[in-house]
């Protein structure tokens, strides 16, 4: 998870570091443009959908109707490399990086290596949205996200572990259930009252053979903060992991870590 956290075959699926800010309503995705020829290499996929909803719950309350001659909101546009690993995504009050695992993908490049890939490409993004909007992104919210796999541990009995502590025993008492999910936030952590942290449990089904599935879950671990007035969102971004790799050591058993082959 952390730099300071290493193993030989990490459980990381997928990973998402996020930049929220100030809706910028005069941007326009034409204003982007040059960002398609600078990207192509590395990212030759290219697709624009419907924005997601604003981050902000504040922005939700009022209901706004495009009318004749008014700009039409911008999408969410997502570049991505050609076998799908990595990708960008961005619309007028964010900009995303994620990594996923997947075929041709063997070994995940570690968080400092995505956080000064999601820098540098932010700062391409940055210098166009003040050259058409005469003002840089203002970044209010930071998001770090993974995505474990636990193979071979149920989404039931991954929860019974995680509820008390991994001890002896740690199974399911009831009868297997279909699909398992489990929740908790805290809207503030024990390392940084300024971020929120959201431990997740589902199942994940995999079909190995007809009428024989293979159990499987995933751990989902989510650290936002706020990025305050006098506050670096870099550092922030830092903290936010910080404490997403604590919440990493809460959640898992050390007999997984040896299994995952953790590194000193």
């Amino acid at each position: 998870m952390s730099e300071s956290l290493r193993f030989e075959r990490p459980p990381v699926q997928e990973v998402t570091l996020a930049f929220l800010c100030q809706p910028m309503g005069r941007l326009q995705t034409l204003d982007l443009a040059p960002l398609r020829v600078e990207w192509r290499a590395e990212y030759p996929q290219l697709q624009e959908v419907a924005p997601t909803a604003p981050w902000n719950p504040a922005d939700r309350e009022s209901v706004e109707f495009v009318r004749a001659g008014l700009s039409w909101p911008m999408g969410l546009c997502s570049f991505s490399t050609e076998s799908g690993d990595k990708k960008i995504r961005f619309q007028q009050d964010r900009f995303l990086l994620s990594w996923s695992f997947g075929e041709g993908v063997q070994e995940y490049p570690g968080f400092e290596a995505l956080k000064e890939e999601l820098l540098d490409n932010f700062t391409q993004f940055s210098k166009l949205v003040h050259d058409a909007t005469d003002a840089y992104p203002n970044v209010q919210r930071v998001d770090v996200q993974y995505v474990n796999l636990l193979q071979g541990v149920s989404a039931h009995d991954c929860m019974a572990g995680i509820l008390n502590g991994w001890s002896s025993g740690s199974t399911f008492p009831f009868r297997k259930p279909d699909y398992s999910g489990f929740r908790v936030h805290y809207k503030e952590s024990e390392l940084n009252s300024d971020i929120a942290v959201l431990v997740g449990v589902d199942s994940m089904v995999g079909e190995s053979s007809p009428g024989n599935f293979a159990e499987s879950s995933t751990i989902t671990l989510d650290a936002e903060a706020a990025v305050g007035n006098q506050t670096n969102y870099l550092q922030m971004l830092d903290s936010a992991h910080d404490v997403l790799t604590a919440a990493f050591l809460e959640v898992t058993s050390e007999d997984m870590r040896e299994g995952w082959g953790e590194l000193s």
